[in-house]
């Protein structure tokens, strides 16, 4: 991360709904979470990060489950520690393991889990009802749970999540296991429950449904955060970036990539039935570039800004620390 990264000196961002400040989590001779700093901003949030990097270390000791050996957690502005129970009213939590009782049917689980927090008799069994409805689960939440497939229990799972209607969500995997349709649907659920206001971290190996819904990154490896911002930011390294596309005889298209090569910085080249593409790097307009193909005979299919993915951002910056 940047040396100027946060921390135990500086307080938390204004607009930090969760913040850590050099949290260690150490499990014998394993440091899980070594001087952990972090503002997580409200929203919808990725957090990513290969397996061991440190992120179900830092999901359990913003709840309470692990006790750091240094370092400080808050959650909307109450010490994790201190504060735990208010803590775990604040956040529902949508673990990745599967954590449902198989004899219980759904209705039963989820009204369960309500009145665990906090909620009465009277008022876990119809919202239990309520969010068995938002999340897609009709006549079944009567069956045992034992007899769901994979993506009826994760909708099962984030429903628990939600039960009590918490301002936090931590959704660990949710489209773990589930097809493409059951994986757009998800989604779809995720961002309707962001709509209403709530922050949602979410922690996911698929990149493309992170870069998909969420606004912001924490990308975490070796028990650091090794770098964060808003998605926008970080797909838009490249900043002067352009994917530039071209035609023409075999001999033009050669002399214009030459031309091209000795004025700009050329990131990639792929030619394909007499079509270049080229990924440059210009700060400098379309104009010239305009000029030169005109010079060389050659025609500009296309010239439009080429952001790099989360993917890209993901390997680059695992590669770089390791």
């Amino acid at each position: 991360m940047n040396d100027d990264s946060p921390t135990m000196r500086d307080g938390p961002r204004d607009d930090a709904i969760i913040s850590a400040r050099d949290v260690v989590v150490r499990f014998g001779q394993v440091v899980a979470l070594d001087r952990f700093t972090v503002d997580i901003p409200e929203g919808m949030i990725g957090l990513l990060g290969p397996n061991g990097a440190g992120k179900s270390t830092f999901i359990k000791a913003v709840l309470g489950l692990v006790e750091p050996q240094g370092g400080k957690v808050t959650v909307a502005g109450l010490d994790s520690r201190e504060g735990m129970m208010e803590v775990r009213d604040r956040i529902g939590y949508m673990p990745e393991h599967d954590c449902l009782v198989d004899t219980m049917t759904a209705v039963e689980l989820v009204s369960y889990l309500g009145r665990i927090s906090g909620m009465s008799k009277g008022d876990s069994i119809p919202r239990g009802h309520e969010v068995l409805d938002f999340v897609g689960i009709g006549e079944e939440r009567y069956r045992p749970i034992g007899s769901y497939s994979t993506g009826m229990k994760q909708r099962v799972k984030l429903a628990q999540a939600i039960v009590h209607d918490p301002g936090i969500l931590f959704l660990d995997e949710p489209t773990n296991g589930m097809d493409p349709r059951g994986r757009e649907e998800m989604l779809e659920l995720i961002s309707r429950i962001a709509a209403s206001g709530r922050s949602i971290l979410v922690s996911s190996h698929i990149l493309h449904d992170v870069e998909r819904v969420c606004k912001h990154v924490v990308i975490v490896n070796g028990g650091s955060v090794v770098t964060e911002g808003s998605m926008d930011s970080l797909l838009s390294k490249g900043e002067g970036r352009r994917k530039l596309k071209v035609r023409g005889s075999t001999e033009a298209l050669q002399g214009f990539i030459g031309a091209m090569s000795e004025r700009y910085e050329v990131v990639s080249i792929s030619e394909e039935y007499g079509q270049v593409t080229m990924a440059i790097i210009d700060r400098e307009g379309s104009g010239p570039i305009f000029r030169l193909a005109g010079s060389h005979g050659v025609q500009v299919r296309s010239y439009l800004p080429d952001r790099i993915s989360l993917e890209d951002v993901f390997i680059d910056t695992v590669r770089e620390v390791r």
